[in-house]
């Protein structure tokens, strides 16, 4: 039914997070890297609750965001970003229109629905800020260990995976260098929990594999897992994404990297697909 669509919609909307770009590695003293990325983004279907595609009303997304990694030790990294989104949805209805129109006829009233709202906002986003600490640098081996809080405003939030802030964000992360048929790659694990979401505290999981063909350009391939296995709206939520991207290196401090993201699977979840775009700056 729309209603139950539209629940899935506002459920989803405020699930769906764009990931993040850090990796295992931290920066040394004085060093480090900004990266402005963009994202634009939409849906028209979701994944039900039985992990199936179901139509719900569309919506657009475009997001601003801004992430820094700068080296406080050589062993100790601070890690911050910050964002704008314009959002635009459908007009849903919130509640099921046929049980409000009996209720108004067994009270006897005259039958009439509120036209359905369309979802709107534009403004700023997530602000975050952390520290990523270096465990363990053995030869093509890196672990370290992140914490974060984030915080947005209580309009930004209903967009957001954040209920109350602050949020905390915590991470165990693992990183491999490697060399495939002559070509320098690397891998990068992150495990994760998040307290305070829309759908209660989740688990995460990121990968990325990184493979160099040509010396300044790196190709790209990254996952993003989040489950809530309590969704307080919709039962469990489970998104996974898959990201697939390109990053050309104009400069020895410059790059650019376009790429397309899109969810593969889940429950309560989106099937969104985007394109981003971001510039990345190292000092």
């Amino acid at each position: 039914m729309r209603w139950a669509s539209a629940c899935l919609f506002l459920c989803f909307c405020i699930c769906a997070d764009h990931p993040a770009n850090a990796g295992a590695w931290v920066y040394p003293e004085g060093r480090g890297q900004l990266i402005l990325t963009t994202l634009l983004a939409g849906a028209r279907k979701a994944y039900g609750p039985d992990g199936r595609i179901v139509a719900t009303p569309p919506y657009q997304k475009l997001e601003a965001r801004a992430y820094v990694e700068h080296g406080l030790t050589d062993w100790l990294t601070f890690v911050g970003e910050g964002s704008a989104m314009r959002f635009s949805g459908a007009a849903a209805w919130s509640y099921d229109p046929l049980e409000a129109l009996i209720a108004e006829a067994k009270a006897g009233l005259p039958l009439w629905l509120p036209p359905a709202t369309a979802t709107r906002y534009q403004g700023l986003g997530l602000g975050a800020a952390g520290l990523r600490l270096r465990l363990l640098d053995e030869g093509a081996y890196v672990v370290s260990a992140e914490a974060s809080v984030r915080t947005a405003s209580q309009a930004a939030r209903r967009f957001l995976d954040m209920r109350q802030p602050p949020q905390a964000d915590a991470r165990l992360l693992m990183g491999r260098k490697f060399e495939l048929f002559g070509l320098a790659g690397f891998l990068d694990t992150q495990l994760g929990f998040r307290s305070g979401g829309q759908n209660g505290n989740e688990f995460r999981l990121d990968l990325t594999a990184g493979l160099r063909p040509f010396e300044r350009l790196l190709i790209m391939g990254q996952s993003f897992s989040a489950i809530a296995p309590r969704g307080a709206r919709t039962g469990a939520i489970t998104e996974q994404k898959f990201q697939l991207s390109a990053v050309f290196e104009a400069t020895p401090s410059i790059s650019v990297q376009i790429g397309r993201v899109a969810a593969l699977g889940g429950v309560n979840a989106p099937a969104e697909q985007g394109i981003i775009s971001a510039i990345w700056w190292r000092y």
